[in-house]
């Protein structure tokens, strides 16, 4: 699992680089017409709030980035076999508040940004999207969860250490 984490964050990595260097090009440049498409919705950078739109979910993006650099960290711990410890709840527990504060930032972004520009109000739940907001929501929800789990794991774990 470290392996594929750790792949899976060079790939990251580098997408984090093409980003940094195109969104200032993208942001400041009058003549760039370039569409992105996020979460289905096409994004021209036509308007000052296309592009705060755009600059919004890409703070979404890090946080969630940011997540799963915890998670390697969270498995490299596991791998030193220190399972029951205060910093693997905080970790869990904030994995789970970042992918849930990544879905709702950028979901309400585009939100607004459908309400404003493009004179519609509506949600769209896709099931079977990777990046749908319900699955974004659950697996938050799943990392918050562990996290207690573990707090319960780890207070009986000194209980008993006691106990002897």
């Amino acid at each position: 699992m470290k392996t594929i984490l750790d792949l899976f964050w060079f790939f990251t990595l580098i997408s984090i680089i093409g980003m940094l260097i195109f969104i200032p090009f993208y942001l400041f440049s009058p003549d760039m017409d370039i569409p992105i498409k996020i979460k289905g919705q096409e994004i021209l950078s036509n308007t000052l709030l296309s592009k705060i739109v755009v600059f919004v979910n890409i703070i979404s993006g890090l946080l969630f980035f940011y997540s799963i650099y915890l998670l390697r960290k969270l498995v490299g711990i596991f791998q030193k076999r220190e399972i029951f410890t205060d910093e693997i709840v905080k970790l869990f527990n904030l994995i789970g508040k970042l992918i849930i504060a990544s879905s709702i930032i950028s979901t309400i972004s585009i939100f607004i940004y459908n309400a404003i520009e493009r004179n519609h109000l509506g949600l769209s739940l896709d099931f079977g999207s990777y990046d749908s907001f319900l699955i974004s929501i659950s697996l938050g929800l799943f990392f918050m969860v562990i996290s207690e789990i573990f707090k319960i794991a780890k207070n009986m774990k000194e209980e008993s250490d006691l106990m002897i």
